[in-house]
């Protein structure tokens, strides 16, 4: 079983123009809708690619039952707590001209004490039968920076191995919880560690200050030019193969749905590589917010070129 946990998951509206213009009317061609979040992504790439997977974390009104029903639909465990507080609407405007996405984001939010302490405790249960736990994403108002560092030790303490992915001030104090691993973006890892990325190298030694930190597996993601791994004293580079890039949304959560994968299944940290990159590079093949097909992930993985660096 591999968990996740979504603190401030969002109903995902993708809305499809052609050459957006500021100020006029736009018109749109096309709307998609999703369940978003970086665990809830995690947990459908998880679920596509044959793992048995449980989403957790909080949902509330309408949206939130939207994201339950999403889910459920596709075959995927939740038990979420469900809050007082509606969960946020996330919209992001596709560019059909080829450009990147304009995503507006709401924060979420308020989370009261009683939930938290419900969430806590669904944790516990959760953690006694998974071999993984993925935490991702912002947190909502009404919640600590200091959530993930408190959240991993209780999953850890009570059997799973943690894999964090977030930003900022949520991952420099989650990361003193130890977790197994942590996957920073490149722009993640430059505040993280205080320094440009500009090369491969640049990353292999940013993973590494991660490692001296005490992080067994740290994996730095860097879009198209693949990502560097530094784990037990190796580092290794994967590069994807070039695929026609449609929407980058969630091809960082598949990229940790593939890793937790082949960690569970206690493969070389060069395999979970592989396997997370060709994640990452099915779900930029998909429009909006769709999760890439375990068809393409698999057509995709002998394709990912893995070597050691030092």
């Amino acid at each position: 079983m591999i968990a996740t946990v979504t603190l401030n998951p969002a109903f995902d509206r993708t809305i499809y123009v052609r050459g957006i213009a500021l100020g006029e009317t736009n018109r749109i061609e096309k709307t998609e809708f999703d369940a978003g979040g970086k665990g809830i992504n995690a947990s459908r790439m998880l679920a596509e690619l044959g793992a048995e997977t449980v989403a957790l974390g909080f949902i509330g009104g309408r949206t939130g039952r939207a994201i339950e029903h999403i889910l459920r639909d596709e075959g995927i465990r939740t038990d979420f707590v469900h809050t007082k507080a509606e969960t946020r609407t996330n919209v992001d405007i596709q560019d059909l001209g080829g450009d990147p996405p304009t995503c507006l984001n709401e924060r979420g939010g308020p989370v009261a004490p009683h939930e938290l302490d419900e969430l806590k405790e669904k944790l516990r249960l959760w953690a006694g039968t998974s071999e993984i736990m993925i935490f991702g994403g912002s947190i909502p108002q009404g919640v600590e920076p200091g959530i993930y560092r408190e959240l991993i030790e209780t999953a850890q303490s009570n059997g799973a191995r943690a894999i964090l992915d977030a930003d900022g001030e949520q991952l420099e104090i989650g990361m003193l919880a130890k977790p197994l691993a942590v996957k920073p973006n490149v722009d993640e890892a430059e505040r993280l560690c205080g320094k440009e990325i500009k090369t491969v190298e640049d990353a292999a030694e940013a993973a590494l200050e991660c490692v001296r930190r005490g992080i067994e597996v740290v994996v730095v993601s860097m879009g198209r030019h693949g990502a560097v791994a530094a784990c037990r004293g190796e580092v290794w580079q994967a590069i994807p193969p070039e695929v026609e890039a449609i929407s980058t949304i969630g091809s960082g959560d598949s990229m940790v749905a593939g890793i937790a994968i082949g960690l569970a299944q206690g493969r070389p940290i060069q395999d979970c590589l592989a396997l997370g990159s060709a994640g990452g590079a099915a779900t930029a093949m998909s429009s909006g917010c769709e999760m890439g097909r375990k068809e393409d992930v698999e057509r995709l993985l002998p394709c990912v070129a893995v070597h050691r660096l030092r």
